[in-house]
Protein backbone atom coordinates (compact mmCIF):
# COMPACT_ATOMS: atom_id res chain seq x y z
CA UNK A 1 0.00 0.00 0.00
CA UNK A 2 1.44 3.59 -0.79
CA UNK A 3 -0.05 7.08 -0.74
CA UNK A 4 -1.03 9.10 -3.66
CA UNK A 5 -0.75 13.00 -3.19
CA UNK A 6 -3.37 14.87 -4.88
CA UNK A 7 -1.06 16.62 -7.06
CA UNK A 8 0.32 13.09 -8.61
CA UNK A 9 -3.42 12.18 -8.82
CA UNK A 10 -3.69 15.08 -11.07
CA UNK A 11 -1.01 14.56 -13.11
CA UNK A 12 -2.23 10.85 -13.77
CA UNK A 13 -5.24 11.70 -14.87
CA UNK A 14 -4.05 14.49 -17.49
CA UNK A 15 -1.40 12.17 -18.85
CA UNK A 16 -3.54 9.59 -19.31
CA UNK A 17 -6.36 10.89 -20.95
CA UNK A 18 -3.87 12.81 -23.00
CA UNK A 19 -2.05 9.87 -24.15
CA UNK A 20 -5.71 7.96 -24.35
CA UNK A 21 -7.21 10.95 -26.90
CA UNK A 22 -3.55 10.97 -28.86
CA UNK A 23 -4.37 7.31 -29.33
CA UNK A 24 -8.16 7.73 -30.51
CA UNK A 25 -7.26 10.86 -32.50
CA UNK A 26 -4.87 8.61 -34.47
CA UNK A 27 -7.08 5.96 -34.96
CA UNK A 28 -9.74 7.86 -36.22
CA UNK A 29 -7.38 9.97 -38.74
CA UNK A 30 -6.00 7.03 -40.16
CA UNK A 31 -9.67 5.23 -40.69
CA UNK A 32 -10.91 8.50 -42.05
CA UNK A 33 -8.37 9.78 -44.38
CA UNK A 34 -4.43 8.27 -44.34
CA UNK A 35 -5.93 4.06 -44.90
CA UNK A 36 -2.99 3.02 -43.74
CA UNK A 37 -3.25 -0.54 -43.43
CA UNK A 38 -2.65 -1.42 -39.19
CA UNK A 39 -2.71 -4.62 -37.59
CA UNK A 40 -5.48 -3.67 -35.23
CA UNK A 41 -8.61 -2.60 -36.29
CA UNK A 42 -10.29 1.18 -35.68
CA UNK A 43 -12.54 -0.42 -33.04
CA UNK A 44 -9.80 -2.60 -31.33
CA UNK A 45 -7.22 0.50 -31.24
CA UNK A 46 -9.85 3.03 -29.92
CA UNK A 47 -10.77 0.28 -27.33
CA UNK A 48 -6.72 0.62 -26.72
CA UNK A 49 -7.05 4.11 -26.23
CA UNK A 50 -9.73 4.08 -23.72
CA UNK A 51 -8.04 1.58 -21.49
CA UNK A 52 -4.67 3.11 -21.59
CA UNK A 53 -6.81 6.34 -20.43
CA UNK A 54 -8.41 4.80 -17.78
CA UNK A 55 -5.86 2.29 -16.35
CA UNK A 56 -3.04 4.34 -14.47
CA UNK A 57 -6.05 6.62 -13.02
CA UNK A 58 -8.25 3.06 -11.65
CA UNK A 59 -4.41 1.87 -10.00
CA UNK A 60 -3.91 4.76 -8.37
CA UNK A 61 -7.21 5.48 -6.75
CA UNK A 62 -7.35 1.39 -5.70
CA UNK A 63 -3.69 1.68 -4.41
CA UNK A 64 -4.63 5.19 -2.66
CA UNK A 65 -7.67 4.24 -1.05
CA UNK A 66 -6.17 0.81 0.37
CA UNK A 67 -3.70 3.43 1.79
CA UNK A 68 -6.60 5.36 3.39
CA UNK A 69 -8.30 2.36 4.88
CA UNK A 70 -5.58 0.78 6.42
CA UNK A 71 -4.89 4.14 7.96
CA UNK A 72 -8.46 4.74 9.07
CA UNK A 73 -8.24 0.79 10.57
CA UNK A 74 -5.74 1.59 12.75
CA UNK A 75 -7.03 4.96 14.41
CA UNK A 76 -8.91 3.13 16.79
CA UNK A 77 -6.10 0.76 18.43
CA UNK A 78 -4.06 4.06 17.99
CA UNK A 79 -6.33 5.81 20.33
CA UNK A 80 -6.36 3.54 22.78
CA UNK A 81 -3.07 2.80 23.12
CA UNK A 82 -2.60 6.56 23.56
CA UNK A 83 -5.33 6.39 26.47
CA UNK A 84 -3.24 3.40 27.91
CA UNK A 85 -0.11 5.08 27.98
CA UNK A 86 -1.79 8.33 29.22
CA UNK A 87 -2.46 6.26 32.86
CA UNK A 88 1.09 5.82 33.20
CA UNK A 89 1.37 9.66 34.00
CA UNK A 90 2.88 10.22 30.29
CA UNK A 91 2.54 13.33 28.05
CA UNK A 92 0.82 13.12 25.07
CA UNK A 93 3.51 14.36 22.99
CA UNK A 94 5.48 11.79 24.47
CA UNK A 95 2.71 9.03 24.09
CA UNK A 96 2.69 9.94 20.62
CA UNK A 97 6.00 9.65 20.46
CA UNK A 98 5.93 5.97 21.68
CA UNK A 99 3.01 5.32 19.23
CA UNK A 100 5.03 5.63 16.38
CA UNK A 101 7.43 3.10 17.57
CA UNK A 102 4.90 0.39 16.66
CA UNK A 103 3.30 -1.34 14.21
CA UNK A 104 0.39 0.34 13.10
CA UNK A 105 0.51 -0.06 9.12
CA UNK A 106 0.59 2.93 6.95
CA UNK A 107 -0.58 4.92 10.36
CA UNK A 108 2.69 4.44 11.97
CA UNK A 109 5.03 6.31 8.90
CA UNK A 110 2.16 9.12 9.29
CA UNK A 111 2.84 9.39 13.50
CA UNK A 112 6.49 9.30 13.17
CA UNK A 113 6.13 12.68 10.58
CA UNK A 114 3.93 13.86 13.36
CA UNK A 115 6.80 13.28 15.76
CA UNK A 116 9.46 14.60 13.10
CA UNK A 117 7.68 17.21 12.67
CA UNK A 118 6.91 18.37 16.88
CA UNK A 119 11.24 18.00 16.90
CA UNK A 120 11.21 20.76 14.25
CA UNK A 121 9.47 23.16 16.81
CA UNK A 122 6.39 22.95 15.28
CA UNK A 123 2.76 22.94 17.57
CA UNK A 124 0.98 19.77 18.03
CA UNK A 125 -1.72 21.35 16.46
CA UNK A 126 0.25 22.61 13.67
CA UNK A 127 0.99 18.71 13.15
CA UNK A 128 -1.65 17.05 13.40
CA UNK A 129 -3.10 19.60 10.84
CA UNK A 130 -0.80 18.42 8.54
CA UNK A 131 -1.48 14.67 9.47
CA UNK A 132 -5.00 15.43 8.61
CA UNK A 133 -4.07 16.96 5.42
CA UNK A 134 -2.15 14.33 4.35
CA UNK A 135 -4.16 11.30 5.21
CA UNK A 136 -7.63 13.36 4.40
CA UNK A 137 -10.31 11.63 5.67
CA UNK A 138 -13.30 12.36 7.40
CA UNK A 139 -11.92 9.80 10.56
CA UNK A 140 -8.24 11.39 10.66
CA UNK A 141 -9.53 14.93 10.51
CA UNK A 142 -11.93 14.24 13.43
CA UNK A 143 -8.99 12.44 15.11
CA UNK A 144 -7.01 15.52 14.57
CA UNK A 145 -9.32 18.01 16.05
CA UNK A 146 -10.02 15.68 18.65
CA UNK A 147 -6.38 14.67 19.98
CA UNK A 148 -5.94 18.55 19.57
CA UNK A 149 -8.67 20.07 22.46
CA UNK A 150 -7.35 17.01 24.24
CA UNK A 151 -3.77 18.85 24.55
CA UNK A 152 -5.35 22.21 24.48
CA UNK A 153 -7.71 21.25 27.11
CA UNK A 154 -5.44 19.33 29.31
CA UNK A 155 -6.31 16.70 32.49
CA UNK A 156 -8.18 13.47 32.72
CA UNK A 157 -8.07 12.19 29.26
CA UNK A 158 -7.74 8.81 28.87
CA UNK A 159 -11.49 8.09 29.62
CA UNK A 160 -12.38 10.14 26.57
CA UNK A 161 -10.21 8.75 24.39
CA UNK A 162 -11.58 5.11 25.32
CA UNK A 163 -15.32 6.30 24.49
CA UNK A 164 -14.17 7.81 21.33
CA UNK A 165 -11.94 4.77 20.10
CA UNK A 166 -15.14 2.27 20.94
CA UNK A 167 -16.90 4.63 19.52
CA UNK A 168 -15.25 4.62 16.01
CA UNK A 169 -15.14 0.79 16.19
CA UNK A 170 -18.82 0.86 16.62
CA UNK A 171 -18.78 3.48 13.50
CA UNK A 172 -16.20 1.21 11.36
CA UNK A 173 -18.88 -1.75 12.20
CA UNK A 174 -21.84 -0.34 10.93
CA UNK A 175 -19.21 0.52 7.78
CA UNK A 176 -18.39 -3.00 6.82
CA UNK A 177 -22.04 -3.53 7.59
CA UNK A 178 -23.26 -1.29 4.94
CA UNK A 179 -20.99 -2.77 2.68
CA UNK A 180 -21.58 -5.94 3.24
CA UNK A 181 -25.07 -5.41 2.67
CA UNK A 182 -24.71 -2.92 -0.35
CA UNK A 183 -22.82 -6.17 -2.11
CA UNK A 184 -25.19 -8.12 -3.80
CA UNK A 185 -25.94 -4.98 -5.34
CA UNK A 186 -22.73 -4.71 -6.88
CA UNK A 187 -22.94 -8.36 -7.78
CA UNK A 188 -26.23 -7.30 -9.65
CA UNK A 189 -24.82 -5.04 -11.59
CA UNK A 190 -21.85 -7.19 -12.54
CA UNK A 191 -25.06 -10.08 -13.20
CA UNK A 192 -27.02 -7.40 -15.67
CA UNK A 193 -23.72 -6.49 -17.69
CA UNK A 194 -22.89 -10.38 -18.36
CA UNK A 195 -26.77 -10.74 -19.10
CA UNK A 196 -26.65 -8.08 -21.50
CA UNK A 197 -23.54 -9.32 -23.01
CA UNK A 198 -24.66 -12.90 -23.27
CA UNK A 199 -27.63 -11.33 -25.23
CA UNK A 200 -25.74 -9.49 -27.35
CA UNK A 201 -23.60 -12.46 -28.45
CA UNK A 202 -26.31 -14.89 -28.89
CA UNK A 203 -28.25 -11.92 -31.25
CA UNK A 204 -25.41 -11.91 -33.21
CA UNK A 205 -24.13 -15.37 -34.01
CA UNK A 206 -27.71 -17.08 -34.33
CA UNK A 207 -30.51 -14.12 -35.69
CA UNK A 208 -27.96 -12.04 -37.50
CA UNK A 209 -25.91 -14.85 -38.67
CA UNK A 210 -28.24 -16.42 -40.02
CA UNK A 211 -29.84 -13.61 -41.84
CA UNK A 212 -26.64 -13.32 -43.62
CA UNK A 213 -26.31 -16.63 -44.59
CA UNK A 214 -29.63 -16.18 -46.09
CA UNK A 215 -29.35 -12.86 -48.00
CA UNK A 216 -28.62 -14.80 -51.42
CA UNK A 217 -32.05 -16.59 -50.88
CA UNK A 218 -33.51 -13.29 -50.52
CA UNK A 219 -31.82 -11.76 -53.04
CA UNK A 220 -33.32 -14.72 -55.15
CA UNK A 221 -36.18 -14.22 -53.84
CA UNK A 222 -36.44 -10.50 -54.49
CA UNK A 223 -35.88 -9.30 -51.78
CA UNK A 224 -32.89 -7.36 -52.62
CA UNK A 225 -33.53 -4.47 -50.45
CA UNK A 226 -33.79 -6.07 -47.54
CA UNK A 227 -30.55 -7.89 -47.93
CA UNK A 228 -27.99 -5.35 -49.14
CA UNK A 229 -29.40 -3.38 -46.22
CA UNK A 230 -28.70 -6.05 -43.82
CA UNK A 231 -24.93 -5.54 -42.87
CA UNK A 232 -24.08 -7.49 -39.97
CA UNK A 233 -20.51 -6.40 -39.48
CA UNK A 234 -22.52 -2.60 -38.31
CA UNK A 235 -24.66 -4.91 -36.10
CA UNK A 236 -21.37 -6.22 -34.29
CA UNK A 237 -19.94 -2.85 -34.09
CA UNK A 238 -22.83 -1.09 -32.71
CA UNK A 239 -23.38 -4.10 -30.36
CA UNK A 240 -19.49 -3.90 -29.47
CA UNK A 241 -20.07 -0.24 -28.76
CA UNK A 242 -22.96 -0.29 -26.46
CA UNK A 243 -21.34 -3.04 -24.49
CA UNK A 244 -18.17 -1.11 -23.87
CA UNK A 245 -20.50 2.21 -22.63
CA UNK A 246 -22.51 -0.25 -20.84
CA UNK A 247 -19.51 -1.88 -19.02
CA UNK A 248 -18.22 1.42 -18.40
CA UNK A 249 -21.06 2.80 -16.64
CA UNK A 250 -22.17 -0.07 -14.76
CA UNK A 251 -18.48 0.17 -13.24
CA UNK A 252 -19.06 3.54 -12.29
CA UNK A 253 -22.33 2.88 -10.42
CA UNK A 254 -21.04 -0.20 -9.08
CA UNK A 255 -18.04 1.84 -7.37
CA UNK A 256 -20.69 4.76 -6.33
CA UNK A 257 -22.99 2.21 -4.80
CA UNK A 258 -20.24 -0.32 -3.12
CA UNK A 259 -17.58 2.58 -1.88
CA UNK A 260 -19.53 5.93 -2.51
CA UNK A 261 -16.92 7.05 -5.13
CA UNK A 262 -17.13 7.05 -8.76
CA UNK A 263 -13.43 6.91 -8.91
CA UNK A 264 -13.40 3.87 -7.10
CA UNK A 265 -15.92 2.57 -9.78
CA UNK A 266 -12.83 2.48 -12.10
CA UNK A 267 -11.72 -1.00 -11.57
CA UNK A 268 -15.02 -2.40 -12.15
CA UNK A 269 -15.11 -0.29 -15.55
CA UNK A 270 -11.89 -1.45 -16.32
CA UNK A 271 -12.84 -4.91 -15.61
CA UNK A 272 -16.35 -5.25 -17.52
CA UNK A 273 -14.95 -4.08 -20.49
CA UNK A 274 -12.08 -6.17 -20.66
CA UNK A 275 -14.04 -8.64 -20.41
CA UNK A 276 -16.59 -7.86 -22.79
CA UNK A 277 -13.89 -6.78 -25.08
CA UNK A 278 -12.66 -10.45 -24.93
CA UNK A 279 -15.99 -11.88 -25.29
CA UNK A 280 -16.39 -10.36 -28.47
CA UNK A 281 -12.97 -10.87 -29.69
CA UNK A 282 -12.62 -14.25 -29.19
CA UNK A 283 -16.57 -15.19 -29.69
CA UNK A 284 -17.86 -12.82 -32.24
CA UNK A 285 -14.91 -11.64 -34.54
CA UNK A 286 -12.34 -14.78 -34.44
CA UNK A 287 -15.68 -17.07 -34.01
CA UNK A 288 -17.29 -16.18 -37.42
CA UNK A 289 -13.85 -15.54 -39.35
CA UNK A 290 -13.97 -17.66 -42.41
CA UNK A 291 -11.35 -20.47 -42.14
Amino acid sequence: MMRIPESEKRVTWIVSAATGMTLGLTALINALYLKAPLVLTVDELMFLALMVAIFPPAVVNLLDGRWRNAVDNAIPKFLRELSEAGRTGVTLTRAIELASRRKYGPLSGELKRIVAHLSWGLSLEEALKRFAERVNTRLARRTAILISEISRAGGEVQEILETVSRHINELQTVERERRSQIRPYITIVYIAFFIFLFVDIMLIKTFFSELEHMKGVMAEAGGMFLASALDVGKVEQVMFHITILEGFYGGLIAGKMGEGSIGAGLKHSLAMMAIGFLAFYLIVWKGIAPP
